[in-house]
């Protein structure tokens, strides 16, 4: 499968998680188009952190040369989906970004309106990004937790 063929398939599976999700929340917040929006950012930001981790999961039992590493080496077009990881196997730090990444998604789907939400997101994010799961989807997580935050001590 050549990049295109790949970059295609995950955007389009990121595309449409996050589209059925999202119609999903709004029915669920139909009062707060800036909570819908929180949680929209959230669940994009934990559907494509966990897309980095089968990457790292088919690289196998190797350790990484350094903590950036190349979430999918193969594709050059988006430089190897770039990502941090503390994780000293690519194997284990590939299903730990793909539970971290559910754990945000479903955090950002469910529990964003609660108390503290907006700042279990937060952390959520960090921890998807300190285990793999990319350099830019925890920024839209960590956007999402302040987001929610904020409505959250305005109600």
């Amino acid at each position: 499968m050549d990049d295109w063929n790949l970059i295609v398939v995950q955007l389009g599976s990121i595309t449409a998680l996050t589209a059925l999700v999202t119609i999903i929340a709004r029915h669920r917040f139909r009062g707060s188009i800036t909570i819908t929006v929180a949680t929209i950012l959230g669940i994009f930001a934990g559907v494509a952190g966990a897309s980095h981790g089968p990457g790292e999961i088919l690289q196998g039992d190797i350790a990484p040369s350094g903590i950036i590493i190349e979430a999918w080496p193969s594709l050059t077009l988006l430089s190897g989906e770039p990502a941090m990881t503390l994780i000293p196997n690519f194997r284990v730090s590939g299903i730990v970004t793909v539970f971290s990444g559910l754990a945000v998604t479903i955090w950002a789907a469910t529990r964003i309106r609660s108390k503290n939400g907006g700042l279990v997101l937060i952390v959520l994010s960090i921890m998807m990004f300190l285990v793999g799961g990319g350099l830019i989807p925890p920024v839209f997580g960590v956007v999402a937790g302040i987001i929610g935050a904020r409505v959250t001590k305005k109600i």
